[in-house]
């Protein structure tokens, strides 16, 4: 199945986003590695008018380990798998991530949109459930 017509506009800054995001309202929808949302949109279960690709703006990949553990939105599965500093901090979560499908969706699917997207079929949300962990 195809999914039904919609915009794309790629935002360069949290800021234009989240402007993005207030402008479009419920017709808005953020996409970021896409492995959660093209399914559904395919499906035609989610059905936005304006995609709002994050996948290029700075800052929002990556893993600090500090006492806490925070992991960036936009921070890919294998870039938790191939962590050896999370793999110390917090197993659980590069175990995890050495779970989800297989390669392609591993090195494209981020933390940010199966998290977002709550699939009961994701591991991911179950892991940061045991976790108790927060979001912003």
């Amino acid at each position: 199945m195809y999914p039904g017509p919609f915009d794309y506009v790629a935002a360069s800054s949290v800021e234009e986003a989240v402007k993005l995001l207030q402008q479009h309202g419920d017709d808005g929808k953020v996409l970021a590695g896409g492995h959660s949302l093209l399914p559904m949109m395919k499906l035609r279960l989610a059905t936005p008018g304006v995609l709002i690709d994050i996948g290029r703006i700075p800052g929002l990949a990556g893993i600090q380990v500090n006492g806490n553990v925070t992991l960036g939105a936009l921070t890919t599965y294998t870039t938790i798998m191939d962590s050896a500093e999370l793999s110390k901090a917090c197993p659980l979560l590069p175990e995890t991530a050495a779970e989800v499908g297989d390669m392609q969706v591993r090195n494209r699917g981020t933390v940010g949109g199966s998290v977002a997207h709550a699939d009961p079929a994701s591991d991911m949300p179950a892991a940061m459930l045991a976790l108790d962990a927060t979001f912003t």
